[in-house]
């Protein structure tokens, strides 16, 4: 059995034009500023390397994924593509679904600050969502010790 983490970047673990002391900073070529704190970071790292525990980015800021991976560095597994959603359902979601869907048996964990927009009665059991709850628009500590726990 594995544990999916599908993971966001805006407002999850990068907060909006966060300067905090403990920012390490992401050279976006330009594109704006990004920062995850230190904690975030740490966290990350060490998930990725844990047997059975697989990160894959759940964002549509794909040269983003690409500079994070590269400075920090991360072990992530691939990019979760949103395409061809069902009519009338958000795009992000339908591909979140299906990946639940495609690993029955896993653990599927989305943390996104949309979480609350997706619909809940639609949703596989195999699928955890966590929305951040840090005061700094972006997942806590707290949550971190959530997404350790589910399984």
């Amino acid at each position: 059995m594995t544990k999916y983490l599908l993971l966001d970047i805006d407002d999850t673990i990068a907060p909006s034009m966060y300067r905090g002391s403990d920012a390490v900073d992401i050279d976006t070529w330009g594109r704006g500023h990004l920062s995850i704190p230190k904690y975030i970071v740490e966290w990350v790292k060490l998930f990725s390397k844990k047997e059975n525990q697989s990160i894959w980015w759940c964002t549509d800021r794909a040269s983003e994924t690409t500079q994070i991976e590269k400075q920090l560095p991360l072990k992530v597994e691939d990019k979760l593509m949103f395409t061809k959603p069902p009519k009338g359902v958000w795009k992000k979601q339908a591909a979140i679904i299906q990946f639940a869907e495609e690993h029955p048996e896993d653990t599927v964990i989305c943390a996104d600050n949309d979480c609350d927009l997706m619909i809940s009665d639609k949703l596989p059991d195999n699928l955890h969502l966590v929305t951040p709850t840090g005061a700094i628009k972006a997942l806590s500590k707290d949550d971190l010790i959530v997404i350790d726990n589910l399984k």
